[in-house]
């Protein structure tokens, strides 16, 4: 009776072990390989090899690492299964710089910056390259709005669920970055989407070059800035469009220390225009206008 228990205790340690270890690879092989349903609707991150769309993955992540310290960010690239990121800050917005790679039986490759929102944005758009008849644009059921720029309107396609907004952020500013981004590497590709959480720039191809990532970024934090003004205008903030101050203006304060800013030590953050000492800057990191919390500085000419 004895050896009979052991069997049978043995036969079902054997049968629980065996499904265990099968549902181990099973949900390793899901992780690793996302089922096609989710790579058609989602796509995904496009995961991590030596080469990456046939550019050399180690060149990459060396343009990656200049560009977070470029960009004060961090560079993440310690996940087995996914290419390198980097997410930093711009204007106040946490952003990240990702390759999506697309669903395809042949995978398309994109590079694609996210920028969060304020929290309560509540608009939607999209933008992009019109390919088709303006009688075939028809995207979930909304019509293509017309912005009323002869140049723009037939080349792309714009949805949104509020037309005025739409008309109002996509200023001859806002059209002009979206042109130089679709330029960008001549592919003639570019989306703008944004919801109730982002703002997300996405370019067909690997953005492998740092000058061309920096123009990239450059590019579409101007879309952010114009989607920040639009929220502070919405929310009451008076924003001021003087031009820069000239020669023969006195000399302004810097907000940090009180001094007055010589204009041989002057630079003027590249959001709200605040000026301030080139040290004084560096000392604090980023613009000390309130709520304004830009990294970037113009020096003063």
């Amino acid at each position: 009776m004895g050896i009979e228990l052991v069997v049978i205790f043995v036969i079902i340690f054997v049968i629980y072990g065996a499904g265990w270890i099968w549902q181990t690879v099973s949900d390793i092989v899901r992780e690793v390989r996302p089922s096609g349903a989710q790579h058609r609707v989602q796509g995904r991150v496009a995961p991590a090899r030596s080469s990456l769309g046939g550019y050399d993955l180690t060149r990459l992540r060396e343009t990656y690492r200049r560009f977070a310290e470029l960009t004060q960010g961090q560079v993440h690239d310690r996940q087995l299964f996914e290419s390198p990121k980097v997410s930093f800050t711009m204007g106040g917005s946490r952003v990240l710089l990702s390759i999506y790679e697309s669903s395809d039986p042949a995978p398309q490759h994109f590079t694609q910056l996210t920028f969060t929102l304020p929290a309560g944005w509540p608009h939607r758009l999209e933008v992009f390259p019109q390919r088709f008849q303006d009688d075939d644009a028809k995207y979930l059921g909304v019509e293509d709005i017309q912005l009323g720029d002869s140049g723009f309107d037939p080349r792309y396609v714009v949805k949104s669920g509020d037309a005025a907004f739409a008309r109002e952020l996509l200023d001859a500013g806002s059209r002009q970055g979206i042109e130089d981004l679709r330029n960008l590497l001549g592919n003639d590709r570019i989306l703008v989407s944004v919801n109730a959480s982002r703002l997300m720039v996405r370019k067909q191809s690997i953005l492998g070059d740092l000058n061309d990532l920096t123009i990239f970024a450059d590019l579409s934090g101007r879309l952010y800035d114009r989607i920040w003004k639009y929220w502070q205008r919405a929310s009451g903030i008076e924003i001021l469009e003087d031009d820069a101050p000239s020669a023969a203006t006195e000399d302004p304060l810097c907000p940090v220390c009180g001094s007055r800013i010589l204009r041989e030590d002057r630079v003027t953050c590249r959001r709200c225009r605040t000026p301030h000492h080139q040290d004084c800057w560096e000392f604090n990191g980023q613009c000390s206008t309130y709520a304004c919390g830009e990294k970037r500085c113009t020096l003063f000419s």
